[in-house]
């Protein structure tokens, strides 16, 4: 498609639209419910602006999204086509690629532009793309790419039985890649995996250990790879990979007391080369619980380049009342051939009620004295948060405690219209924000309790999302067998089809359209349709999980800084 729409960007943008619309017109049973989400914004963090259009049906997706980035045009275009027994993709495609040793970060992917089908054969999950990788320009706006090199795609996952799984992820493009892995588990959440092969042209190798019991979590790893190894040779500044030795021990020897330990080095991007550089941090912390008091304390080691730190962090925190909230950090760095710096931090939190609280963060270093205010607001109209987060940041070898004000703020406006406004800290301690607005515009479908994807039949399956706190989601994301859904403003989804029948259930936290970290609390593993007279709802409980006002400690990646 990329090869074809060729010209200005509207030509390229139409050609796009008219490509996609065509194939979806050649696939049978297109029904006339259609939900529409337009969005648009800017970002600082991603130096982007631009928007993007997506129509959901019930029997395909298509999104179409363009914009600026970094000065530069982008655009992107993809159309998912779903049957009983596989997905269809044309396109711009996000296609996971994780390996059983990844225990310490999951989410690496790669970024293709064609043709593409996934399936499940005989207990075998198979993946096949055939057209060129791409290099993302990624935002929360648009997603857009440039093209690289042509690339044939093959992933296979075997499922021998419960507790052996083979995985084979070929590449064939101008560097290859040919990873093999094995995955065992001899034991209930003991996972033992090897992996080896290339990856642009670069060998690799890797064996892991993943262990959880009450007393202790460990992580183990060595991953033994050629300097510039790639799992596909892409430019990106998002993913770092494990280099070399790696472990991170959690021991809880009572319930007031828990002890972690970590060492781990990684491969680090030189954004925009594909260059890497190698990196490391070692840390050890404490956590002690006492009358009603939680002392932290943490040591820290990071080499970056050429430089190296010396860092330490403690804190008390204490609840004196069930609104009132108190905390105090103590901060101090030691970096190589820099002057040593110290910072005693008091935060002062209030809650006036369970929708209105106020805080108050007190600073003091190098001989100065700072007060900041912040607080959360949750309404039906805004949702208003604002705190100072103290943030290591390990690429500022000098002074890597990073201190910045996180704001959040969402507004929702004539019902589905959404205003949503964020500020990061990014790789290198810098301040950035996103504005973002979204809507979402039903066609064929009434405005009752429940998203309706209207198709003939009598059987109907129905459901809503909460929160923890029994608030209605909408825009979550739920996988019904290889189809997509999406809750309507009153957190409901409705289907119909020809009888009842069984379905696999899952929720995808990371395609809801509500924007913020979720994680499932409780869901269902199967929802089942019924007939309209014997109707039967299924409730799923998510919650968003929120960054706090606490120094990052060992899930935080050299040069990336994850803010949740």
């Amino acid at each position: 498609m990329q090869g074809l729409c060729k010209g200005g960007l509207w030509f390229r943008l139409a050609c796009r639209l008219g490509l996609s619309v065509l194939a979806a017109s050649c696939c049978q049973h297109l029904l006339s419910a259609q939900t529409f989400e337009l969005s648009g914004g800017t970002s600082t963090l991603y130096q982007a602006g631009g928007g993007s259009i997506t129509v959901r049906a019930p029997s395909y997706d298509f999104t179409l999204g363009a914009g600026t980035i970094d000065g530069h045009i982008f655009e992107g275009a993809q159309l998912i086509k779903a049957t009983t027994h596989a997905k269809y993709i044309l396109g711009d495609d996000h296609i996971n690629f994780y390996l059983p040793t990844d225990i310490f970060d999951s989410s690496h992917f790669l970024f293709a532009r064609g043709v593409g089908m996934s399936t499940t054969r005989q207990q075998t999950d198979i993946l096949a793309f055939v057209g060129a990788t791409a290099t993302e320009y990624s935002s929360p706006l648009f997603d857009g790419a440039k093209t690289n090199e042509p690339a044939g795609i093959l992933f296979l996952k075997k499922t021998i039985n419960s507790r052996w799984q083979l995985f084979s992820d070929t590449i064939i493009s101008k560097e290859q890649t040919q990873i093999e892995s094995l995955q065992w588990e001899p034991l209930p959440k003991l996972d033992l995996a090897v992996t080896a092969g290339v990856g642009a042209n670069q060998p690799y190798g890797a064996a892991s250990v993943n262990l959880s019991r009450t007393w202790i979590d460990l992580q183990a790893a060595y991953i033994g790879a050629g300097q510039q190894f790639h799992r596909v040779d892409l430019v990106s500044p998002l993913f770092a990979e494990p280099d070399r030795e790696n472990i991170l021990v959690t021991v809880r020897p009572s319930s007031f007391l828990t002890l972690s330990g970590a060492h781990q080095n990684y491969l680090v991007p030189q954004f925009p080369s594909t260059t890497n550089v190698r990196s490391s941090v070692d840390q050890g912390s404490a956590g002690l619980r006492v009358s009603g008091t939680l002392l932290n304390g943490a040591i820290y080691h990071s080499s970056y380049l050429d430089a190296s730190n010396h860092a330490v962090s403690f804190s008390a925190t204490r609840a004196f009342t069930e609104r009132f909230h108190v905390m105090a950090n103590y901060l101090a760095s030691r970096p190589k051939d820099s002057a040593p710096t110290n910072s005693l931090i008091s935060t002062f939190t209030e809650a006036f009620t369970a929708r209105l609280s106020v805080n108050e963060n007190l600073t003091i270093s190098g001989g100065h004295t700072g007060i900041n205010f912040g607080g959360q607001l949750l309404s039906n109209f805004a949702t208003i948060n604002a705190d100072y987060q103290t943030i290591y940041v390990p690429a500022q070898n000098s002074a890597p405690f990073e201190q910045a004000l996180i704001l959040d703020i969402k507004l929702n406006l004539f019902g589905r219209l959404k205003l949503h406004g964020s500020s990061f800290v990014d790789a290198t301690g810098n301040l950035r924000h996103t504005v973002d607005a979204s809507t979402i515009v039903v066609r064929g479908q009434s405005a009752g309790a429940s998203s309706q994807y209207e198709s003939m039949g009598d059987a109907i399956m129905q459901g809503c999302v909460v929160d923890s706190f029994g608030r209605q989601i909408e825009g979550a994301a739920l996988l019904v067998d290889e189809k997509l859904i999406y809750t309507n403003e009153d957190g409901c989804f409705l289907v119909r089809e020809h009888k009842p029948r069984t379905h696999k259930l899952q929720v995808v936290p990371a395609e809801f359209l509500a924007s913020g970290n979720w994680s499932v609390v409780s869901a269902p593993p199967i929802i089942i349709s019924s007939l309209e007279r014997n109707r039967i709802e299924t409730p799923v409980v998510v919650v968003m999980l929120r960054a706090k006002a606490v120094v990052l400690t060992s899930g935080a990646t050299v040069g990336v800084q994850p803010l949740n």
